[in-house]
């Protein structure tokens, strides 16, 4: 059982969770994400009372109303939302049960909110290409930042970052952890199976379900073709085989250590369901395993495919099978903020 902080373990007592994540007829609010992801990246936060906090990503307003509380009187949150519905349902939810000290805005959550700064904290429910200049510069110099950030060229490579500002006002990632959330839109989603960007190529079976690949390869004229040929073939004939790691290893390290080694061919995908995948693909084939477990493997007919599959496994097991907390992060300089990347350790 997780512990938290004393604070945030008292919040998540005074605050009810269904009141905010359950419409009247009972279902859920599509974006909720649940209240262990929500607990532990607030902790990390450390939001302490009469701190400024800036929210990107609203919701159902219950991330919101937890940080209001640790806020306190002398606090505020401002809470930044695309979705007009979901801020007009938080705000009034917010002010029924006396939650004050909330600003909501609708707007797109990569411009922060300009105007309402400086904030002591940011945290984003919602998965960043890039780290925004914006969010930076409307920090105090002694904030911090606790948000998921793209750590790859490739879609739903999302890797949750604590980063602080150095002596030169430079962000700095200081801690990794998992964190995965839908990406960060300046529209709208109204869909959840295909990302809104990051995606090279996209076709659709007989049922209309979605498939799509992600590979810096595919990302030329050259070989756009080729992966629609690797998907097509994917559609049309797969193979399933075990492997290429065991129910006991962990996929989540696997999966950060493909991120900062970035191997030829590293490949995400969705083959017409909701679990996304990581894998390799190449001009003739594709092997493709499921990113939870990372136990079984989708492939095209080339058994080939999966033996690359086994000899990345092999060489994470032979460099210690490293994981999130052994990777060093990296904040690139990037034209308007500042892009994650890890290396793996020596």
């Amino acid at each position: 059982m997780t512990t938290h902080s004393p604070a945030v373990t008292r919040a998540l007592a005074e605050v009810d969770e269904d009141t905010f994540v359950r419409r009247p007829d009972g279902n859920l609010v599509s974006q909720s994400s649940s209240q262990p992801i929500i607990a532990n990246l607030i902790d990390r936060l450390n939001v302490q009372p009469g701190m400024k906090v800036l929210e990107i990503g609203t919701g159902s307003g219950y991330s919101t109303a937890l940080l209001a509380h640790l806020a306190a009187d002398g606090g505020h949150v401002v809470s930044v939302d695309v979705v007009a519905e979901l801020v007009d349902r938080a705000r009034q939810l917010l002010t029924a049960h006396g939650h004050s000290n909330t600003t909501l805005l609708h707007g797109d959550g990569i411009q922060g909110a300009p105007g309402h700064g400086p904030f002591d904290r940011v945290i984003a429910w919602t998965t960043a290409p890039h780290l925004p200049a914006a969010w930076t510069t409307q920090l105090s110099p002694d904030g911090a930042i606790v948000a998921p950030l793209t750590a790859a060229p490739i879609s739903k490579s999302g890797l949750g970052a604590h980063i602080r500002l150095g002596s030169d006002a430079s962000p700095v990632a200081d801690q990794l952890f998992a964190a995965g959330f839908v990406e960060l839109s300046g529209v709208a989603v109204d869909q959840w199976l295909v990302p809104p960007y990051g995606i090279d190529v996209l076709r659709h079976d007989d049922k209309h379900r979605p498939w799509w690949l992600s590979g810096e390869w595919i990302r030329s004229p050259r070989h756009y073709l080729d992966g629609r040929y690797v998907l097509d073939a994917l559609i049309q004939s797969h193979d399933h085989i075990p492997g290429p790691l065991q129910p006991d290893e962990s996929a989540a390290d696997w999966r950060a250590w493909l991120l900062a080694t970035r191997p030829a061919g590293l490949t995400t995908a969705a083959l017409g369901e909701p679990l996304w995948r990581i894998g390799h693909t190449h001009q003739t084939g594709a092997a493709l395993t499921d990113a939870r477990t990372a136990t079984q493997t989708v492939i095209t007919s080339a058994n080939a495919d999966a033996e690359v599959l086994t000899d990345w496994a092999d060489a994470w097991r032979a460099a210690g099978r490293p994981g999130l907390t052994d990777l060093v992060p990296h904040l690139e300089a990037f034209h308007d903020g500042w892009v994650l990347r890890t290396t793996a350790p020596r």
